[in-house]
């Protein structure tokens, strides 16, 4: 009985101090606040405002940051250039000579400028690459499969220059950039 009641006490002391112990440090997507610093407000200027484009305001939005239409009111500009996808042949089928796999790779570049158009962060190139199998029997269905994967990538890459957002050091409001 008295190490049954031990027990218990044990289990109510760690239920009542659980709450206070935090979470370790890992908060749920879209809880953090300032990750960019004083950034709030971004411009972005690419040269199409497609997919991309729309999911990585998507991703702003999880760390906080809007994304203004208007260059003046904006902590910082994201240029984003050379946005393009390719595709290649991986390889073929010995006996046919019929595709069988392709390579499908996305690339651009993005550089990060202060309100005033200093440069923050240098221009950088990012590549993306992706293979799927080509399947001749239903060539309705690999479109679909090329399509849905350049949709796939467009998610990743937008997530992942947020992330590289998310390590440039941005000059605090009112102080120059170096």
């Amino acid at each position: 009985m008295m190490q049954r009641r031990r027990l218990l006490a044990r289990i109510a002391a760690v239920a009542a101090l659980a709450p206070l112990a935090g979470c370790g440090g890992w908060r749920l997507r879209g809880t953090r606040r300032n990750v960019l610093g004083d950034v709030t407000r971004i411009f972005v200027q690419a040269r199409t405002y497609g997919p991309l484009y729309s999911y990585f305001a998507n991703e702003l939005s999880y760390i906080n940051v809007g994304i203004t239409q208007d260059r003046s009111t904006a902590d910082t500009v994201v240029e984003l250039t050379d946005e393009r996808y390719d595709r290649r042949v991986l390889s073929v089928d010995p006996d046919t000579g019929k595709v069988r796999e392709i390579e499908v790779t996305l690339m651009m570049g993005m550089t990060v400028r202060g309100a005033d158009g200093s440069l923050v962060s240098a221009p950088e190139n990012f590549r993306w690459t992706e293979d799927f199998v080509f399947d001749e029997g239903s060539l309705l269905g690999t479109v679909e499969t090329e399509a849905v994967l350049r949709q796939e990538m467009a998610k990743v890459a937008a997530r992942a220059l947020v992330l590289k957002l998310e390590t440039i050091k941005f000059p605090r409001k009112g102080a120059s950039a170096r």
